[in-house]
């Protein structure tokens, strides 16, 4: 423990945040990969206000692996950036035509929405002094001078957009997040900033599937009838049917296959990854615009209601989030109702054992990997707290249905993957 820890200073990793007006901006102005990873490197280092960054070209060119040259794709993004304005929508009431000729004519009272010109989402440190007469102190080293000025534009802390700080200095075998969205391209890049201004770990334990300015998610259909099991539950088995996305135009500019790309590109770079999810509510039949094929949508009212597995492309299940999934695939197969193929091996179905009568759907959500992660942050502890405390009350429920059709109980997934205690051995004298 270091002195700074001692005295009770927050421990895990840090995170930084963005006015949404920002986010918005860079959205609507279609930023490119360059664009987005400078302003988020920029917002990293602010100050605990978020708006003084004395961060250098220098550390731009180091998270994405740009080119150093002067005059390089990190200078051309600071150009643009310094030119992308922010805008807030503001509903007025206006007096606007009926529609109508002649005597039938009128003028009628409308709410109208207007949007606002707040200015740009960036200032060079000389240009901000000259537009606000604010005097910037020089800092004690020319690494702490404030070189930019990220405008909040009156936004609360709270609401704003917030990222933890390893997107920007990697952690581990994700040494360049950045480099690696860089990589990915502009349409990853927007679909990314998208996803974390969706994000709602407190309620969906990650990117809001539904609702206004929801993100991808995965969609899972019935593969059998419902089983109504001994014990007072029913067992839903549902398959992986690929993604579900109200796609934004600002995003990929209406080409739906560089959108998917675009996600395949963010899963298999390890920056999101799916958590398998119960929700508490029936799917809802909805017909793709695109095919007409029905599907099983999210209602406007689900919440999540336990967790069955995470599916990470890079490889490895986050420590502390592996769900249940085991053990209600586990007493699916053994009370004959198998989710599995074959030889024991997995296809993409899973099983989610409810009480009977309750309403339930499986549904794929996506969690980044690089968000608020510190419990001292608002909102963290008290996420962890209710997504492992619904993966509790459901592994009992587990445990119960397998007591009543005397099935042998199973260990929780969170105790098998504790490591062993290591054992004393007493050195036998010679």
């Amino acid at each position: 423990m270091t002195e700074q820890q001692a005295k009770g200073a927050p421990k895990g990793p840090g995170s930084f945040c963005v006015p949404r007006a920002a986010v918005e901006a860079l959205l609507d102005a279609k930023a490119t990969a360059y664009e987005i990873c400078a302003y988020l490197v920029l917002a990293k280092y602010t100050d605990e206000s978020g708006r003084y960054s004395p961060a250098s070209i220098s550390a731009m060119n180091k998270a994405t692996g740009a080119n150093k040259v002067k005059g390089g794709p990190v200078d051309r993004a600071i150009e643009r950036l310094k030119q992308i304005r922010a805008t807030r929508t503001h509903r007025v009431l206006k007096k606007v035509s009926n529609g109508r000729s002649g005597k039938a004519f009128a003028m009628v009272d409308q709410w109208v929405d207007e949007k606002a010109d707040l200015g740009p989402i960036l200032f060079e440190r000389i240009a901000w002094q000259e537009q606000t007469s604010e005097i910037l102190p020089d800092g004690p080293t020319e690494r702490g001078l404030v070189r930019y000025v990220l405008p909040d534009f009156g936004e609360e802390k709270e609401s704003r957009v917030w990222f933890g700080n390893n997107l920007v200095g990697g952690i581990g075998g994700f040494s360049q997040p950045l480099k690696a969205l860089k990589n990915a391209g502009d349409v990853a890049a927007r679909l990314l900033l998208a996803m974390y201004a969706a994000n709602d770990m407190e309620l969906w334990g990650g990117v809001r599937p539904c609702g206004p300015g929801r993100g991808p998610w995965r969609h899972y259909e019935p593969v059998a009838p419902d089983v109504h099991l001994y014990g007072g539950a029913r067992l839903i088995r549902a398959k992986d049917q690929g993604e579900v996305a109200s796609i934004d135009n600002r995003i990929s500019g209406g080409n739906k296959e560089a959108y998917w790309d675009a996600l395949r590109a963010l899963k298999s770079a390890g920056l999101i990854y799916e958590v398998v999810t119960v929700l508490n509510r029936n799917a809802k039949k909805e017909k793709f615009a695109s095919t007409g094929e029905e599907y099983g949508s999210i209602p406007d009212d689900a919440e999540p209601y336990y967790e069955l597995d995470t599916r990470s492309a890079h490889g490895y299940k986050p420590e502390g989030e592996e769900g249940i999934g085991g053990a209600t695939a586990k007493t699916a197969g053994e009370l004959g109702h198998p989710v599995a193929v074959e030889g024991g091996r997995l296809d993409g179905t899973y099983a989610a054992i409810v009480l009977k009568g309750y309403p339930a759907m499986i549904a794929g959500v996506y969690r980044l990997r690089f968000r608020v992660a510190n419990p001292k942050n608002a909102g963290v502890k008290g996420a962890w707290a209710r997504i492992h405390q619904n993966n509790r009350e459901a592994f009992d429920l587990v445990q119960a249905i397998r007591e009543a059709n005397n099935l042998p109980a199973l260990v929780p997934p969170w105790e098998a993957n504790k490591p062993k205690a290591a054992t004393t051995v007493d050195k036998v004298p010679t």
